[in-house]
């Protein structure tokens, strides 16, 4: 956390060094800002993606909802039936019940891991595209800097809102 403030800090610095700079020499700094969230769901790519995403959610919690039925039945059968079982059949589905508790948090957590993972992999294209996007636009309108608004602190005007074109030109 401390390393994004200071990332945050030292580019809001040379932000400012170049903007003073460019304010001495008689020109101005023009600064525009977008909402990478905002710009991804009004796109019809990026509601794309997070269908994509959300279809793969629920494929991955169907199994983890089944194998987490299996095992809360389980243990309300050992629950109703463990007063007369004696001790070396408790201790064994006691062992059965752990077993299959672990076996279902380590699919949890493989099942997080492989959404993530498929979620960095299919954004990367959208990153790269709205990339391309800011620096044509960035160019081509001569912007001194775009920036991404979750590290913006101040908005001044909506006219240097850029998350709606970044939008529609990533379904172009």
């Amino acid at each position: 956390m401390k390393r994004f403030f200071g990332c945050v800090l030292v580019a809001a610095g040379i932000a400012l060094i170049f903007s003073v700079n460019a304010v001495a020499a008689g020109g101005s700094v023009k600064i525009g800002f977008f909402d990478l969230q905002s710009a991804i769901s009004q796109s019809e790519t990026g509601r794309k993606f997070v269908d994509q995403m959300k279809k793969e959610e629920e494929s991955l919690n169907g199994v983890l909802e089944q194998k987490g039925r299996t095992f809360i039945a389980a243990k309300d059968e050992y629950e109703k039936k463990k007063d007369a079982m004696d001790e070396k059949a408790k201790s064994r589905k006691e062992k059965e019940l752990g077993d299959m508790y672990t076996e279902l948090q380590k699919l949890r957590s493989e099942s997080n891991a492989k959404l993530n993972e498929q979620a960095s992999a299919a954004k990367g294209p959208i990153l790269k595209k709205v990339h391309d996007i800011t620096e044509k636009i960035g160019r081509g309108e001569k912007y001194d800097f775009i920036i991404e608004k979750t590290v913006l602190y101040f908005e001044g005007s909506e006219k240097d809102d850029l998350t709606k074109r970044i939008a529609a030109e990533l379904d172009k």
